[in-house]
């Protein structure tokens, strides 16, 4: 749990100065909500119940899984919806987090503030980048854990996974969704 808060405080920081540069640093304000309900339920992704070992043991999308995204970006880009999945076995974990954006495009700003703050942060070290699935695949190490995010149509994925075979972890979520 101790490890799951971390990667979460971590995130946060790096969300926070992505969230400076889009906002040129003015306070937090009502989030941008784009889309209506029957277009978002319509696009939500579905998180495979298994992957690999690891069972899904919760998840949750809507105004919460939205609320507590943007809080990560600091309220300040548009968001049609998330969806977050927390995944268990044994001493193995893994947290999705998926961004739902309106458009495309809104969703590939969102990636490119990303990657351009990445390597900026701290907490996060050893970017590398891969094809799998024909995506391209981000990677980084902090916290004990590997994190992997990437961009699909209207969605960004991040995933965080503590496991021995992180690798086989994500080629499976790949697979599986």
């Amino acid at each position: 749990m101790k490890r799951y808060c971390l990667a979460i405080v971590a995130m946060v920081i790096i969300l926070l100065a992505v969230a400076v540069k889009y906002n040129g640093g003015s306070p937090p304000q009502s989030p941008p909500v784009s889309g209506n309900a029957e277009t978002v339920a319509a696009t939500l992704p579905e998180l495979p119940r298994q992957v690999v070992q690891l069972e899904l043991v919760s998840f949750y999308s809507g105004d919460a899984a939205r609320r507590d995204i943007l809080r990560l970006h600091n309220s300040q880009f548009p968001l049609a919806d998330g969806i977050i999945g927390r995944y268990e076995h044994k001493a193995s974990e893994m947290t999705v987090w998926v961004s739902v954006s309106a458009t495309e495009e809104e969703a590939a700003e969102l990636m490119d503030l990303m990657v351009t703050k990445m390597p900026a942060s701290p907490v996060f070290q050893e970017k590398t980048t891969f094809e799998a699935e024909g995506m391209e695949i981000y990677h980084v190490i902090g916290m004990g854990m590997d994190h992997y995010y990437y961009l699909d149509g209207l969605y960004v994925y991040w995933l965080a996974v503590m496991d021995e075979s992180p690798q086989a972890i994500l080629k499976a979520f790949l697979a599986g969704h």
